[in-house]
Parts: structure tokens; sequence; C-alpha cells
């Protein structure tokens, strides 16, 4: 079977990290997902399969931005290639037929092979439309690979064998006398071009030619003399069409990768959100820097989204507090997904992004309250985190929002800081979203080289800016400029 090479080049040996289970929700990957998907159901069972396991070879990374850069360029191209697959996937087996005719089961092999054949020629053709947009290495090999192999004197070639095995001139074999009078050393030879006649013997033997139309009856001697050659071929067939369909049935999947790649890409331009491809870097280095970061899956439902700059390079603790509502949840989910999306190998939401792979993506986020629920809201956050770490590797990156907030605040503290500590002496980076001043207040007062504060902006009268600025944290969150907006002003003190 041709090698295809487009989500990885051919004998590249790919790592992936399988994320955290939680991760869909929290992110709102579901929402993503559908919009790569366009209403196609192939897609949607394909991208919810490939974007979750991230890449950690940044080579690979590399090779699908290119691939899914040329998509994204001319889009019918994609669009072109997954028509002519879809087609080819479509080509059914027949498993009933003319069974006394003894050439039946070889016709109903033939027939999707053909099919198949017509399908290849229009892949390459394909291909060669859109030559000029085969940039990446992944699509220029595919169609260097198909032109040589599957030029159109190959395929013609194949055709005319394929239409010889229907023998409709009649089937020409040669056997010798064995065991008991039976046919032995039985061998198939190039069918005859004359009129329909079946031939027996061995060239310097008798001769015996039949004229019929091969019906053959129950206990036909003729029937257990030809039936065995002609099964034989017909399996060879059948073992052909099945490479060719396992071919038009990986392409299939990997363009349709790509087709949701693309199909994301002109939604997010529709609403006019920046995209770009990111810069990975190889694991260990600690790094994630962004200009006008923004939430890809806010971005599918708004054009007034805020983005975010972020220097994080060397930081393996990101904390991040300030004003209610001032946009840290959606800070921390524009960083985990651009980070899935990275390591995918797609593009991201932002200006620039640049940032080492990990291995794994893991979210813990707060859960709305479940009546059902025979512990409290503490135990399950504990049962959760308990579970994540189970998970965690060293490498991985940890999305933490609101974590251990049914307690109080000393209490949570006193939880949070031996877990988070022991989470970054086992190499694990974490992007922290938190209300627990006493926590982080203690923390920033420890100074630690690798930690980085940020704090959610809001004006001098209140407003939020959704932006977020380097700096400590502070004592309160400000909710009473929420009150104030919704209520009016209003006698109260700082919260």
């Amino acid at each position: 079977m041709i090698p295809i090479g487009l989500l990885h080049p051919p004998g590249a040996i790919v790592h992936g990290a399988r994320n955290g289970a939680a991760l869909t929700d929290d992110l709102g990957l579901d929402e993503l997902y559908a919009a790569m998907a366009a209403g196609d159901e192939f897609i949607a069972q394909v991208v919810k399969t490939v974007v979750p396991v991230g890449l950690t070879d940044c080579a690979i990374i590399r090779h699908r931005q290119g691939v899914l850069a040329d998509c994204c360029a001319d889009p019918d191209l994609p669009r072109a290639l997954y028509a002519v697959t879809a087609a080819a996937t479509t080509v059914r087996r027949w498993t009933t037929g003319r069974t006394r005719e003894p050439r039946g089961k070889l016709g109903l092999a033939l027939q999707p092979l053909e099919a198949l054949i017509g399908h290849l020629r229009q892949l390459r053709q394909t291909l060669e439309k859109y030559a000029a947009s085969c940039t990446s290495d992944g699509l220029r090999r595919l169609r260097r690979v198909l032109a040589e192999q599957l030029d159109e004197d190959y395929l013609a070639r194949l055709e005319q064998h394929v239409a010889a095995l229907y023998f409709e001139h009649g089937i020409h074999f040669s056997a010798a006398l064995g065991t008991g009078n039976k046919a032995d050393r039985i061998m198939l030879h190039e069918p005859p071009a004359a009129a329909k006649r079946l031939r027996l013997g061995r060239r310097s033997g008798t001769v015996f030619e039949a004229f019929d139309n091969f019906e053959f009856h129950d206990g036909d001697p003729l029937r257990a003399v030809i039936e065995p050659p002609l099964d034989g071929v017909a399996e060879v067939i059948s073992r052909v069409t099945d490479n060719v369909q396992d071919f038009f049935r990986q392409l299939r999947t990997e363009l349709a990768f790509y087709l949701g790649g693309v199909n994301l890409h002109e939604r997010l331009t529709r609403s006019g959100a920046p995209v770009c491809f990111p810069e990975p870097v190889a694991a260990g280095a600690n790094l994630m820097r962004a200009t006008d970061l923004r939430d890809a899956v806010l971005c599918l439902n708004t054009s007034e989204v805020i983005g975010n700059d972020i220097d994080a390079d060397g930081s393996t603790l990101v904390v991040v507090t300030g004003a209610n509502s001032g946009g840290k949840s959606t800070f921390l989910r524009s960083a985990g997904t651009a980070q899935l999306l990275m390591q995918a190998g797609m593009f991201v939401t932002a200006k620039t992004f640049r940032a080492d792979v990990r291995e794994g993506s893991f979210s813990h986020f707060v859960r709305a309250e479940d009546p059902t629920m025979t512990h409290g809201r503490l135990d399950e956050e504990l049962s959760r985190m308990g579970e994540i770490i189970d998970a965690l590797t060293p490498g991985a990156l940890l999305l933490c929002n609101e974590p251990f907030a049914s307690t109080n605040e000393r209490d949570a503290a006193a939880i949070a800081d031996p877990i988070i500590s022991a989470l970054l002496d086992s190499g694990v980076k974490i992007i922290l979203v938190t209300h627990l001043y006493e926590f982080a207040h203690r923390r920033h007062l420890a100074a630690h080289g690798t930690d980085l504060f940020l704090r959610a902006r809001r004006d001098a009268e209140g407003r939020r800016t959704y932006r977020l600025t380097a700096g400590p944290p502070e004592p309160t969150s400000h909710g009473a400029d929420i009150f104030r907006g919704v209520f009016g002003p209003a006698d109260l003190e700082s919260d």
C-alpha cells in the first residue's frame, strides 16, 4: 500500500501525549470540534480522536503545520481530495451473484477493483490539478508518489488485466491427470482472444474445446476443474482490493483532519480573530510567550474578544488573580486551547505563540454542585485532584480554575500549597486562576524565580478591561464593582 505521510513523515515514530478526560468539557472543545466538522459526522469522529493526542515531536508538528497551511491557502484542494476519497470508501464488495457461473466469484471480486482504479486515477489527476498549491513536504511527496507509481500507463495496463480476467472469450488452462484420474497441476493461461471456448489439456497432449455459456450444474465434472484456479485468482484480486480500500480509508481519515482545520480556519477568520501557526519548542524549555492570545471557542461566537499578551518564558507556575469577571478564566482557557492545538499541529488564535511541548494537558475546574453527591464539594474536589495527580507525568501541563474554593481560605491555602509545590517539584507546569489571596500572597513573598503573577486589570471606574498584566496578588477581587454595575451606585465598603 502507498504510504501517505500527511499526518507525519513516512517511517517517523510518533509519540503522543494523551490529555486529561475533563479537558474537553473544561475548555469547551465540543464546540470547537463541531466547528471543525461543519456537519460531517466522519470529520467529527476524526478530529475528536486526533486533536486530543498531543504530538511531542516538534518536527512532526511542523510537518502537519505545513500541510494545513497549504490546505488553508487553497481550501478547494482538501475538499476535492476528500470528495474523491469519500466516494472511494463507498465502493462495496458484492457477496452474491451468479454463483452457478464458474467465474461468478471472480467477477464479484473484479467489480470493486474496477471502480477503485477509476478513483485512483481521479485522485492523481486532482493532485496534478492543484500542483501549484502543494508546497508542503507532505503534499508534494504524496503527489510525487502517485505520479510515479500510478501514472496513466500503469493504470491503463491494470484496467486491461482486469478486463481480461472476466474471460469474455473463454478460459484457457492446462491440467494433468493425477491420482484417481483427478485433475492435477491446474494452471491458468493467458485468456484467448478468439471466440468463447473452454480449452483443456497440455500443449503436447490432448486438447478439448467446449463452446457454451459455462452454466454448470451440481455434479458437473468440469466445475470441479475450473472453479479452484478461478477462486485462487479471486482471492488475489480481493487482497489487492482490500489494500486499495485501506489506502483510501487512511487517506480519507488524514484529509478529514485537515479539512476540519480548514473549516475552523474559515470560521475564525470570518470572526476577525487573529490566527497564526505557533512555534513549538522541544520539551524541557519551560517556554510560553504569546501576543493577542484569545480563547478560540469564544472567538467562534463573537468578534468582540479581547486578547492578552503573555511572557511566561522560564515560568513553571503562572498565578492569575484580580477582579471578578475580569477575564481570568477566559485567559486560562485560551492558554490551554492554544497548547492543545499547537501539539495537534494546528494554528492558534493569537498573533504569535511559542511554547514548549508538554506531556499532556490536564484541567481541574470548579464544578457546579451536584445535589446527588453523597459527599461534600471539598471531598469531590479532592477526589478529582487525586485522579489527576495519578494521571500526571513529569512535563505535563495542569490548568487549575479556582481549586478548593468550596472551603474557607485558610484551609484552602493549607491544602493547595503542598499539592502545588509537589507537582512543581515533579516537573509539572501549572497555570492557576485563584481567589485564594493567602496562598497567592504567601507564594509571592517566597519569590520563587520560576513563578509568574498576573492580575486582571480594571480601570479607574472599575470597568473590566479583560487584559492581564504582571503584578502581585491583591486582597480584593473587586466584587463591589460588579454590584455597582448591576444595581447602580451604592455606599459599599471595598470587598
